[in-house]
Parts: structure tokens; C-alpha cells; sequence
């Protein structure tokens, strides 16, 4: 009976995740990452590689390596790094590579799967590719002015930048240098840059952005009504506020207890109805707003209630 009740204890243990409990991960030792591209033996135009490969089960990272020309008779390591996302990029000039990953979690990795693959040099002008460096891709802001860097590209005699919303190009410049300071429109867009060399031309690249540079709007509260006599301590405050186009809104209450909203009793992102326990006392109580992008609203107007238990 002791021997079965130690079993149980270690079982639990080691499967418990509660809070200073131990998490123990499952062992990927036996899985394989599987390669998508380049895949083993391709053949890759310069420039900008993409490394793609499936995602893994239970797998918290992956470790990626690039090395010219194999792993055996390494010269240069080019790609050394581990992240969460089945994905990486690197610029590389024409050459024979070979590239590798292994999954990895805190209990276990797999082994390394291998590919080789083979960069040639750029024949036509057309098949290069316009490095995107910055803004990063997705970026969401509130800072109209963007400073647009991409890297250079031989031969190339001007970069042509447009931006996008639906299809719709909204502006377009030109510029012979890397780097372009523009002043991009409110919404959802695309820019994209391409190189030119005479008639000959690139395809676009592209990256999105969200420019948001419109405040929430001001909350409205409606319970506790103000200056209202309650006769619980479990408080539900409510308030409402029409939401608005663009990056993702959030709303904040604070509670204070004085007037002057320095004795600061409770502050929270929150969304109505939201509880929250209180002692006796008087209160005052107000929301603000604000988005994703860094846009911050005005903040409502202050409710006070007390609550009097009889």
C-alpha cells in the first residue's frame, strides 16, 4: 500500500503544472523536423533566402543553422539562431550551402534535419529581390512620418515606392537612394518597393502597416451611478463607449478614494461589467481608453459612490 501510495505521489508530481509545481515537457526526441525549402539539392537565385519547415508538437523553439558549404568542411556560419516561429532569413551570395534545424523545448530536442542547396548568381536583372529593412512587417503606430529603408540593389538606377489600401495605390515616389521619408494616410495599407534599371524592373516586396492616429473615444459611465449609496462591498461598474476603426482598443479603470485621484485603490484594463471587491468608504471612479497603436482617449467623467453596509 506505501509502494502504490509513493507511485501516486510521483505521478502527481511530475504531471502537476499549478503554480510552484514543476512542468514537465514532452520528450520530441523521436520526432523530425521536416524541411519545406530550400529543399535538399534546389537551386536559389541570390539574395534574400527564405527557410521555411513544419511546425513541430510540443516544440517551444527551433535552432537554425547555415553553413557555406557543408557542416563537415564548415567555412562560414551564416544563420546561427533559435526562435518560436518554423521560419528564417538570411541574405546569401551564390554558392553551395547546407542548412539544418532541430526542434527544442526545456526537457528535449531532435535531431538535426539536413538539407543542402545551391545559390546561383542573378542572370536578368528582373529576378532580384528588394530587401525590406524597415518598418517591420505589421507594424501598427501612430507615427505618420516613416522612414522606409530597404536594401541596395546592383545596377539598379531608382527604387519605385507606392502605397496600397485595397489594391488602390494611394502614393507613389520614386527615389535613388535606399531610404525614403514618407508621410503615409490613416488606415489599413501597403507599401511595396521595387528596383529599376532602364525598362528593366523587379518585383514589388511588400510589408503591411496599420497607421492609427485616431483617439478612442471618451467613455461613458452609467453604474454605480454617481454619488450612489450602495450596500454591497462586491461593486459591478459599467460604461460604455462606441469603438472606432483601426488598432485594437482597450479600456483602463481606476479607483481612488479621494477626490483629487491620488490614492490610487484599484487600476485595471478591464471590460464592462467588471467586479471588484471593496471595503466601506467613499470612492471615486473613472475609465480611459486607449489602442494598440499608442493612442490614448479622454478620460470620463468621475462617479463617486460610498458603500454603507447597514
Amino acid at each position: 500500500m506505501k509502494g502504490i501510495s509513493l507511485l501516486i505521489a510521483i505521478i502527481l508530481l511530475l504531471t502537476s503544472c499549478d503554480e510552484g509545481g514543476l512542468l514537465i515537457e514532452t520528450d520530441i526526441t523521436d520526432e523530425t523536423v521536416v524541411l519545406l525549402a530550400p529543399s535538399n539539392n534546389a537551386e536559389v537565385i541570390e539574395g534574400v533566402i527564405n527557410f521555411n519547415w513544419e511546425v513541430v508538437e510540443d516544440a517551444s523553439g527551433y535552432e537554425i543553422q547555415v553553413a557555406l558549404p557543408d557542416f563537415e568542411t564548415t567555412q562560414q556560419l551564416f544563420l546561427n539562431s533559435v526562435d518560436s516561429i518554423p521560419s528564417a532569413s538570411t541574405e546569401l551570395s551564390s554558392g553551395q550551402y547546407e542548412w539544418r534545424v532541430r526542434a527544442l523545448n526545456n526537457n528535449s530536442s531532435t535531431s538535426y534535419s539536413t538539407a543542402r542547396f545551391l545559390v546561383v548568381p542573378v542572370v536578368n536583372f528582373s529576378d532580384n529581390t528588394v530587401s525590406l529593412i524597415s518598418p517591420e512587417n505589421d507594424l501598427i503606430t501612430n507615427v505618420v512620418t516613416q522612414n522606409l529603408e530597404w536594401q541596395e540593389v546592383d545596377g539598379a538606377s531608382l527604387y519605385r515606392i507606392q502605397v496600397l489600401e485595397n489594391s488602390t495605390i494611394l502614393q507613389e515616389e520614386t527615389s535613388t537612394t535606399t531610404n525614403f521619408s514618407l508621410d503615409f494616410p490613416e488606415g489599413t495599407l501597403i507599401w511595396q518597393v521595387r528596383a529599376e534599371k532602364g525598362i528593366e524592373n523587379t518585383q514589388y516586396t511588400s510589408r503591411d502597416i496599420l497607421l492609427d492616429v485616431t483617439p478612442p473615444n471618451t467613455p461613458i459611465l452609467s453604474a454605480p451611478k454617481d454619488e450612489a449609496i450602495l450596500i454591497d462591498t462586491l461593486v459591478s461598474f459599467e460604461w460604455s463607449r462606441e469603438v472606432l476603426q483601426g488598432s485594437e482598443e482597450k479600456d483602463s479603470i481606476s479607483i481612488y478614494r479621494d477626490i483629487t485621484l491620488t490614492d490610487l485603490v484599484v487600476e485595471e484594463i478591464a471590460t464592462p461589467p467588471f467586479s471588484q471587491s471593496l471595503t466601506e468608504g467613499t470612492y471615486y471612479w473613472q475609465v480611459k481608453s486607449f489602442d494598440e497603436a499608442g493612442n490614448i482617449g479622454t478620460a470620463s467623467s468621475v462617479f463617486s459612490f460610498t458603500i454603507d453596509i447597514p
